[in-house]
């Protein structure tokens, strides 16, 4: 499933003209290597951006998660935001953490920490980031998420 999500993507980008500049698009469409891996989505609005995610946690459950990204420019290079913000996911087995019977679901919540770069001339970016992550049901556990994305503005 993720191979063929990677690969419509890549066909996407590929076959897409070249367009006018990310900072004009709002909304990207694409992957998201890490925790968790599969499909990413992030809408834009000003410095500020919403996150979601869907796919796989490292034990194999399916995983959805939300989060609110505030973006600065704490670097030299306004193509290459730093953002910070909280977010909460949810799914079934496979956080990671203890095996749980097939029925249990997750819930939990993170906070992310990330660089954004926005290709100039180009409709992508590609997103670095990683966070504490707490779960808070079934059981209670922390851990760090990493994630790289890749994504693409129609």
């Amino acid at each position: 499933m993720i191979r063929r999500g990677i690969l419509l993507v890549i066909l996407a980008l590929v076959c897409v003209p070249r367009m006018q500049a990310l900072q004009d698009k709002k909304l990207g469409i694409g992957v998201v290597i890490g925790a968790p891996s599969g499909f990413s989505i992030k809408y834009w609005k000003g410095s500020v951006a919403y996150q979601g995610t869907l796919g796989a946690g490292f034990g194999g459950g399916l995983a959805i998660g939300a989060d609110y990204l505030m973006h600065t420019d704490a670097f030299a290079n306004p193509r290459a935001p730093f953002y910070y913000g909280p977010g909460l996911f949810l799914g079934d087995v496979g956080f990671g953490g203890p095996k749980w019977s097939g029925n249990d679901l997750f819930l939990g919540a993170r906070f992310l920490f990330g660089v954004d770069y926005i290709f100039p001339d180009h409709p992508f970016d590609i997103a670095f980031e990683m966070g504490p992550a707490l779960l808070i049901a079934p059981s209670v556990g922390l851990g760090i998420e990493l994630g790289i994305a890749f994504r693409f503005y129609p």
